[in-house]
């Protein structure tokens, strides 16, 4: 069948909107059309920079849709409605047997988009899953079954910003009640981590952003103070908030610079969290004082979650208005709007644009 996708050629070019061919679904794949994909700040530094994407690709890789069509023997079904998540979790590597199927020897972030050609030609899927697009196709464990009856312009940003930094506040730092939490960067990510932080019971949450914008958010999402990182030094008023440090530091801008401070802003025995992507080159240096005090520095993917079991979840907060997904989402654009929505982000003028790449 003829699908029409947002491509991209090279390393920094504009996406460009093609129509190539897609093939049926084979056992263990599902065909779902795409009814929303949010733009992640992971899509443009990718296309940005080409670094862990093969050229021709198409971006995007938070999707939702409903299924058209199921490969043989599958346990979904036609009019399904879906949640794409990029762990592939297959179910049978270490990560994936010991619960963690986030960090799955599956996941690839250049893999060939299944069943897609342009010209004859396959493309690649950013992250497998290449949501700028009317219809994919997808290994069926990466489709999540989510209620029919909420809008996917809501629920496709679980399936990265929202996991992610929602995941990253509960599962991967474990905020505990009463916990002392400051988030770095207000964009989508952070955001999402400001609310699992609320939802988990933290007592206090700063939230640290330049912009004034983002700043107010993060207050009616459950910040209880805000930092502005231009006007003083964002480490020192963390310590004079906390008097003497966050039980829980979560990083969310990209900056390697803000990474090598993050434990600054922690107190001993305290946890700092790194979740967001710099370049490929890009070090972080700590002071090795403070793992001497017990501070601890760790990493996260996909917020540690298990996206069968963290999804459904997700979306019935949602429902409930425990999460609120729909501050996060900015304008709404077509497929052939496609470069709009990446500038809209690029520019910071919305946590999370949307591409509508069914809409007339």
């Amino acid at each position: 069948m003829k699908v029409r996708a947002a491509l991209i050629m090279g390393a920094g070019e504009p996406l460009e909107v093609i129509e190539g061919e897609l093939r049926e679904p084979e056992t263990g794949e599902v065909r779902v059309r795409i009814d929303a994909s949010g733009v992640c700040r992971s899509d443009l530094h990718a296309g940005g920079t080409g670094e862990q994407i093969g050229f021709p690709a198409v971006l995007g890789h938070e999707g939702a849709g409903v299924i058209e069509a199921v490969g043989p023997g599958s346990r979904l079904a036609v009019g399904d409605h879906v949640v794409l998540s990029w762990s592939p979790k297959c179910g049978t590597c270490p990560r994936c047997v010991e619960g963690r199927p986030n960090l799955c020897q599956g996941l690839i972030t250049n893999g060939t988009a299944a069943g897609f050609t342009f010209e004859g030609r396959p493309v690649s899927a950013y992250m497998g899953v290449g949501s700028l697009a009317e219809q994919v196709i997808v290994t069926e464990r990466r489709a999540v079954p989510v209620p029919a009856d909420l809008p996917s312009e809501a629920l496709c940003l679980i399936g990265c910003g929202v996991a992610t930094g929602w995941g990253a506040a509960v599962r991967t730092a474990g905020t505990a009640v009463g916990d002392r939490v400051a988030v770095f960067g207000c964009g989508g990510v952070g955001l999402s981590a400001i609310q699992g932080a609320r939802e988990a019971g933290a007592v206090s949450i700063i939230a640290v952003d330049p912009d004034a914008g983002r700043r107010d958010l993060a207050m009616r999402l459950g910040a209880t103070s805000t930092i502005d990182s231009d006007a003083v030094n964002a480490t020192q008023a963390v310590l004079e908030q906390t008097t003497g440090g966050a039980d829980i530091a979560i990083e969310a801008t990209g900056h390697p610079e803000v990474m090598s401070r993050l434990l600054d802003s922690v107190r001993p025995g305290g946890k700092a969290v790194i979740i967001g992507l710099p370049a490929a080159d890009a070090m972080v240096t700590v002071s090795p004082f403070h793992l001497l005090y017990e501070k601890n520095l760790t990493g996260s993917i996909y917020g540690s979650v298990d996206p069968h079991i963290e999804f459904p979840i997700m979306a019935e907060l949602y429902r409930q208005g425990r999460l609120d997904i729909d501050s996060l989402r900015g304008n709404t654009f077509t497929l052939d709007q496609v470069n709009d929505a990446i500038a809209e982000l690029a520019e910071q003028r919305s946590p999370r644009p949307l591409v509508l790449p069914n809409a007339e």
